[in-house]
């Protein structure tokens, strides 16, 4: 297993990736805890210039809020699906449908908020646009950067040969639910998901609550399809 560290940014679970040069930092937290990163990273002896490249599962403002500040003493390059990447440069927010009816009631309620820029974040032009899988090797890293949209359209995900995935958004562990409360496209959710278990990871690193294995999310695959199942039909 990769040595990995989980950093609480805001509302935000971040993560430290060790590799065989330095680290990925996956999201970037709600605006104004860099302090937290820095203070972590001193306690656990890691220099700021020891990460090596910063990956936006996407650009939500309690995903993106504090990346400016980090990028600015990392000195290191962004990374951001190319379909997320006007949203960061332009510090825009856009909040995504509900899926259940307390995601539809906030949602609701996010939405106005939006409008009037009460989710903006300061602006950030990423080096690196993702249009498909991108190999971290050049940053140490023996994994990927993975495209998983659902929750968002430029959604992605980092994930190791060792089985961890860091999925931003594509999944949560909070109020015993797996399924995000918010999602532009439920039906590619689900596909996201086959797609991590065809690769065979076994543990999920969410951006809201603690990590959980593979298998609650083929449950709930597998609930999703006995209920789509026509009635009768056994296999």
């Amino acid at each position: 297993m990769a040595m990995v560290h989980r950093v609480r940014l805001g509302t935000c679970n971040t993560y430290l990736v060790q590799g065989n040069s330095g680290y990925i930092l996956v999201d970037a937290g709600n605006a104004n805890r860099e302090g937290v990163l820095f203070d972590y990273l001193k306690k656990k002896g890691i220099s700021p210039g020891q990460i090596k490249l910063i990956v936006i599962t996407h650009a939500h403002y309690d995903h993106v809020g504090s990346l400016s500040a980090i990028k600015k003493v990392c000195q290191c390059p962004a990374a951001v699906h190319a379909k997320e990447a006007t949203l960061l440069r332009e510090g825009k927010f856009i909040m995504p449908p509900g899926t259940s009816l307390l995601g539809k009631t906030i949602s609701s309620i996010g939405k106005r908020a939006a409008w009037t820029g009460f989710f903006k974040y300061s602006p950030v032009d990423p080096e690196i646009e993702i249009t498909q899988e991108m190999s971290l090797t050049q940053f140490g890293i023996d994994g990927l950067i993975l495209p998983t949209p659902g929750h968002t359209e430029g959604s992605v995900s980092v994930v190791l040969p060792t089985g961890e995935a860091f999925v931003g958004d594509l999944a949560v562990n909070f109020m015993g639910s797996v399924f995000p409360p918010f999602a532009e496209n439920p039906r590619e959710i689900m596909m996201s998901w086959r797609k991590l278990a065809r690769l065979g990871v076994n543990t999920i690193f969410p951006s809201h609550g603690p990590p959980f294995g593979i298998n609650l999310i083929k449950n709930k695959i597998d609930s999703r399809v006995k209920s789509l199942r026509p009635e009768g039909q056994l296999t």
